[in-house]
């Protein structure tokens, strides 16, 4: 074999060799694979505003066609989605916000009052052992007694009012949903 052969013998085994790995990195290259990232934050899922798709200088233009707009409860936002936040507006949904406001207010409100009336048992307490420590007379012990006591009635009062009032904010919440899924 002459030298010519040898070397066109050699660049062919090369070629053979290095093929099939230039098309595994021409295949790879197509992926645009993030290394060292999970592969679930490759992953677009739409909610990406694309403008070549959206351009915002035609964003209301034929808005009242029906490819545009297919059902008269909802609009498109500027991305492309469908939106639905008109029947917020109606008196029947804000009387029902209003409800649902009022009803945490006063939950908030009965909350506040436990709080105070169990500060006021712990006062009550250690004023009752301050007493009997200091060697106070019966009268006043039986009147630190009552007082606890009278605490104890109102925390009862005041539990029974807040148990009131989470229910009523429950059920204004469950109207408010309901109304919401009507619309």
């Amino acid at each position: 074999m002459n030298r010519s052969r040898k070397i066109i013998l050699a660049g062919l085994v090369a070629a053979s060799l290095a093929l099939p790995g230039a098309v595994v990195t021409a295949i790879a290259g197509d992926d645009h694979e993030n290394h060292g990232q999970h592969k679930g934050w490759e992953k677009n899922h739409g909610k990406r505003f694309d403008r070549s798709v959206h351009d915002r200088r035609y964003y209301r233009r034929g808005w009242r066609d029906d490819d545009y707009r297919r059902d008269a409860r909802y609009d498109r936002r500027h991305d492309g989605r469908w939106d639905n936040r008109g029947h917020h507006n109606k008196a029947e949904i804000r009387q029902d916000f209003r409800d649902v406001r009022a009803a945490r207010a006063d939950v908030r409100k009965e909350r506040t009052d436990l709080r105070k009336d169990y500060t006021e048992l712990r006062n009550d307490r250690a004023e009752l052992r301050r007493d009997i420590r200091n060697g106070a007379s019966k009268a006043e012990i039986m009147k630190d007694r009552q007082e606890i006591r009278d605490d104890w009635a109102s925390i009862r009062k005041n539990r029974q009012e807040l148990s009131t009032a989470e229910g009523k904010l429950d059920a204004a919440r469950q109207e408010l949903k309901s109304d919401l899924r009507k619309r």
